[in-house]
């Protein structure tokens, strides 16, 4: 590729209309929270155990849309929360039929809220907006009407848990899982250190091949996504990525990705590369987009 698009694919972009939108979210999930809680009396959900905040790439600065997708987190720490989410996944496991999961209670869990929820929130959208609930969570498909789309999901965490671990809720498949999210932030931080600045522009170069494959239809943003560019950057060795000339970066880092032992390849935790579920990753996965890179990488 030439090396004055590889150099404008690296450059960071602009925060300003994604803060200004996160700012008018903010607003709108607070009033559908208090909406619910007074009129549908989920307690659970209070200001004093739920915190909202935005995750992703529009926060670590390896975004490369100015109007994307913004991920937005609602986590309690309400432990009733909590158990009534593992005694109904537990429930539901052990269910024998499609019947018997029907019956089951799911008072003051997130399968119940999370209906609410949307419901809630389609009151403060245009009609023309479609929210719909997906394995992430709430998508609200908001473009026309902010210039962004969003996506709402929901976890839960211990306030006694130094790590903070975020377990995630799955409205469709109705399970909950884990996710150090808060080290996988800190460990990006630190390859970003390590390469002098090199891993984010690297992730951004990444992510806008990846956009030029989904524009051409060769691969899909669901199966692709962006931390799953994010998570594959972090396993190229940081020695490889310290060269000044972010072509020469490049250059080293496909060649690495075309040669290495992808099996070798883990978590940001260090953990096997599938754990980090937010990617929704695999090695067959990995074969798969480098070898669509070579389509573009030319």
């Amino acid at each position: 590729m030439e090396k004055s698009v590889l150099e404008g694919f690296s450059l960071p972009k602009d925060k300003g209309k994604v803060q200004e939108f996160y700012s008018e979210i903010l607003n709108i999930i607070t009033s559908a929270l208090d909406e619910i809680q007074s009129e549908q009396n989920f307690t659970t959900l209070n200001e004093e155990s739920t915190r909202i905040f935005p995750i992703g790439d529009y926060t670590n600065d390896t975004f490369i849309d100015e109007n994307g997708e913004l991920e937005v987190v609602i986590a309690s720490s309400n432990p009733q929360l909590t158990l009534a989410n593992k005694t109904f996944v537990k429930n539901i496991a052990e269910a024998r039929s499609k019947k018997a999961q029907n019956t089951i209670s799911n008072d003051g869990t997130f399968d119940k809220f999370i209906i609410a929820f949307a419901s809630s929130l389609a009151g403060y959208f245009d009609e023309k907006t479609a929210i719909l609930l997906v394995n992430e969570g709430i998508k609200v498909f908001c473009y026309k009407e902010y210039s962004f789309k969003l996506l709402i999901r929901f976890a839960t965490y211990s306030e006694n848990d130094e790590n903070a671990i975020l377990t995630f809720w799955n409205p469709l498949l109705r399970q909950d899982t884990p996710v150090d999210l808060f080290l996988y932030n800190e460990n990006m931080d630190k390859k970003e250190e390590e390469t002098h600045g090199n891993y984010k522009k690297l992730v951004r170069i990444y992510k806008n091949l990846r956009k030029t494959l989904l524009i051409n239809k060769w691969a899909s943003g669901s199966e692709i996504n962006k931390y799953f560019i994010e998570l594959i950057i972090f396993n190229i060795p940081s020695n490889l990525l310290m060269d000044n000339d972010i072509d020469m970066v490049f250059t080293k880092s496909f060649n690495y990705l075309t040669n290495c032992n992808l099996l070798n390849f883990k978590s940001f935790d260090g953990k096997p590369l599938q754990t980090f579920t937010l990617a929704k990753i695999s090695v067959q996965k990995v074969r798969e987009f480098i070898s669509l890179l070579s389509k573009v990488v030319v």
